[in-house]
């Protein structure tokens, strides 16, 4: 079986205790967490080969990161060890009608301040399917924009289809660099684009008489990613949909579009949330094996999808820990409410 390959940075994430305040005492938990070893963890658990690149301290955190991955059976035999430091980022739980929050602390890291020649390319792309990128990668430095590039090129040349979460963080991106110059470099190599409304007009520059806020209807939301489609020459673009209840209550669905085709996925209203964090990488990751696991039932793909990411906000840490079945028994069941119509 082929490989999907993450590329990107993984942090060390700490984290408020049962929904205290971050160091209301002084305890915090321990996890590590970044979008695309998100993806390579969840895919990997459902079966999928998966390799994860990144540039890693030569320390115990760096380590430690290794042996966490080959846990989860991914690949990382094309980690680069290099670089001072490993990001980290503190996570302030929410709950209820109180707001999660992130502090990032991520300059100066091992992957931020590499240089694409770094990485074995041949290797990395060696029996690989698909590239997994974020836009997180190109915002976190100039030398993550040049890897996210240098790479989306070098998998186009091997005919390697390249999936991209624009996955825009408003607190990056203070290296000079404007979103909405970078990100459509970047796009114009994708075959698989995670991206909503906003993305749409406020970074990909494309025209519509709707704000962003105001696309509420499948025809308006099609007539909008079409013109994406059309520009950047997409096969495939997916976009969630989240109603914020509060911090613990989200209604979630997807939307698909493949082939100028709309798809709509059923509909969770999740209570209780856990933990949030990693849900858009898990749906990422259940698009991605979805497409091995289902081939051409694209209905069956996307509703894979939202059902990993929905089991994903009852689990703490950024990584998906279920299992194939566990998302299938819940895809087939009768807890959610289909919202085709």
């Amino acid at each position: 079986m082929s490989y999907i390959v993450g590329l990107g940075e993984i942090m060390l994430r700490l984290s408020s205790i049962d929904n205290e305040r971050l160091l209301q005492t002084p305890m915090l938990n321990a996890h590590f967490g970044g979008c695309e070893a998100n993806v390579c963890v969840s895919a990997s658990r459902f079966g999928i080969k998966t390799k994860y690149v990144s540039v890693l301290p030569d320390n115990a955190l760096g380590k430690k990161v290794e042996e966490l991955l080959l846990s989860q059976k991914v690949d990382t035999s094309c980690i680069f060890w290099g670089g001072k430091r490993l990001g980290l980022y503190f996570l302030d739980m929410g709950k209820d009608n109180r707001q999660s929050s992130v502090i990032y602390d991520r300059e100066y890291s091992a992957i931020s301040e590499a240089s694409y020649y770094v990485f074995d390319w041949d290797n990395i792309f060696k029996d690989a399917k698909y590239l997994h990128i974020t836009g997180i990668t190109a915002g976190i430095s100039e030398n993550g924009r040049l890897i996210t590039l240098y790479a989306v090129k070098e998998a186009k040349k091997r005919n390697i289809k390249i999936s991209f979460d624009i996955n825009y963080r408003s607190k990056l991106w203070k290296y000079g660099k404007n979103v909405s110059d970078v990100i459509p470099e970047i796009v114009e190599y994708v075959d698989i684009l995670f991206a909503n409304e906003y993305d749409a007009i406020n970074i990909l520059n494309i025209e519509s008489d709707i704000e962003y806020n105001n696309i509420n209807t499948d025809e308006e939301y099609t007539n909008l990613m079409q013109k994406v489609i059309k520009k950047y020459n997409i096969e495939t673009i997916v976009t969630t949909k989240r109603k914020v209840v509060n911090s613990s209550h989200n209604i979630y669905s997807a939307k698909l579009m493949h082939n100028n085709k709309l798809y709509k996925s059923k509909e969770y209203n999740i209570t209780n949330i856990v933990d949030r964090v990693g849900s858009g990488d898990a749906f990422v990751a259940g698009i991605l094996s979805g497409f091995y696991l289902f081939e051409n039932d694209i209905q069956d793909v996307l509703n894979f999808a939202v059902s990993a990411a929905t089991i994903k906000h009852s689990i703490y840490g950024d990584w998906n820990l279920v299992t194939k079945e566990e998302v299938i028994n819940l895809m087939n069941s009768s807890i959610s409410k289909d919202v085709s119509r």
